[in-house]
């Protein structure tokens, strides 16, 4: 769980230099929209993310072990400030895999996708619409 602490602090402040060193050898990012950045493009795109991070965190976190590898879900909440000066809330469910080698840990494979703003509303049909 630090190392995800540490991960998340990395982003937050846009740090690549602190986030390097988390990161295994042939780490890779994936969304559900198919698009993959190997590790030095992930760091890239931390180090010039446009948008100002004013919380960075995550809920619901679990971890599974196998042996030298552990996976480990949640749920990842920001709140930013776009160039433009508004406020965006973001919600992201992933699944971050790491790697024991050396006796550290790293990660080595982030899947994300992200989570709709506003739940569905689901609205019951009208009684008189089942009646005919």
């Amino acid at each position: 769980m630090q190392i995800e602490r540490d991960i998340m602090a990395a982003i937050k402040s846009k740090d690549a230099t602190a986030l390097e060193p988390l990161l295994a050898r042939e780490f890779i990012y994936r969304t559900h929209f198919g698009a993959e950045s190997d590790k030095h493009a992930f760091l890239e795109s931390i180090a010039s993310f446009p948008i100002e991070i004013l919380s960075l965190r995550g809920e619901e976190l679990k971890v599974n072990l196998f042996g030298e590898t552990a996976v480990l879900t949640g749920v990842q909440r920001a709140e930013a400030r776009a160039p433009e000066g508004e406020l965006e809330e973001s919600a992201v469910a992933f699944t971050d895999v790491f790697v024991r080698r050396d006796g550290r840990w790293l990660m080595a494979l982030a899947y994300g996708v992200e989570l709709p703003s506003e739940p569905d509303v689901i609205t019951e049909p009208s009684a008189a619409a089942s009646d005919g």
